[in-house]
C-alpha cells in the first residue's frame, strides 16, 4: 500500500473513532492530582503516596481519624533521638509535624511495598513496608524505611487509618518515626 493511501486509512481510521461534537472527559489541569477513592486499604495506602508526593498534607490528613494514634517502635524509641516524643502521638502532631516536614523539602516520595490486608470485622490490619524519600531545601537526600502497621476502620464504605506502630525492619534503622523525632527536634 502506498504511503499515502496508509496515511488515508489511518486518519480515517482515527476519525471514525472519536466524534468531534461529542462531549468527553476533559483533562485535569496540569498539575492536579487524581486522588483514588478511599474505598479500600490499598486506595488509601495510594493516596498518602500521592498527598506527600503534591505535598498536600489536607488529603493525607483525611485518611486519619480524629482519634488517630501513631506508636514508634518500641526498642527505637528507647533511643535519644526518641526523647522530646510525646507520651501519644495524636491528629495534631501529625498535622503539626506535616506542616514542618513540606515547609522544609523540596518533594517528597513515599512507595508501598509487600502491602498485606487482613480484615478484621469492619476494619482491617494493613501491614506494608515503606520507603520515603525527601529531598530537602538544606541537605543530602535523605531516605526513610521500615514498616508501618496499621489498623484501618471502614466506616459507610470510606477506609480511614485508626492508627499506626512502626516497625523496624532488619537492617533499616532511619524509620518514618525517627524523622518525626527528628522534625520535632528541630521544631
Amino acid at each position: 500500500m502506498p504511503r499515502r493511501a496508509w496515511a488515508a486509512v489511518v486518519t480515517a481510521a482515527a476519525v471514525a473513532s472519536c466524534n468531534p461534537f461529542g462531549t468527553g472527559t476533559p483533562d485535569p489541569p496540569a498539575g492536579v492530582v487524581i486522588y483514588p477513592p478511599p474505598t479500600s486499604p490499598e486506595n488509601v495506602l495510594a493516596t498518602l503516596a500521592l498527598a506527600l508526593g503534591a505535598k498536600d498534607n489536607l488529603t493525607y490528613l483525611e485518611r486519619l481519624t480524629e482519634d488517630f494514634l501513631f506508636r514508634p517502635d518500641p526498642v527505637q524509641a528507647q533511643g535519644d533521638a526518641f526523647r522530646n516524643l510525646p507520651a501519644r502521638w495524636g491528629i495534631e502532631q501529625e498535622r503539626a509535624f506535616l506542616a514542618a516536614l513540606m515547609a522544609n523539602a523540596d518533594s517528597l516520595a513515599l512507595i508501598w511495598q509487600g502491602v498485606l490486608v487482613q480484615p478484621q470485622g469492619d476494619g482491617a490490619r494493613v501491614t506494608a513496608n515503606y520507603e520515603l524519600t525527601v529531598w530537602a531545601r538544606a541537605g543530602p537526600v535523605s531516605r526513610y524505611t521500615g514498616q508501618a502497621d496499621l489498623l484501618m476502620r471502614q466506616t459507610a464504605g470510606i477506609w480511614s487509618i485508626l492508627s499506626w506502630d512502626d516497625v523496624v525492619r532488619e537492617g533499616m534503622t532511619a524509620t518514618w518515626g525517627l524523622l518525626r523525632a527528628d522534625i520535632l527536634a528541630t521544631g
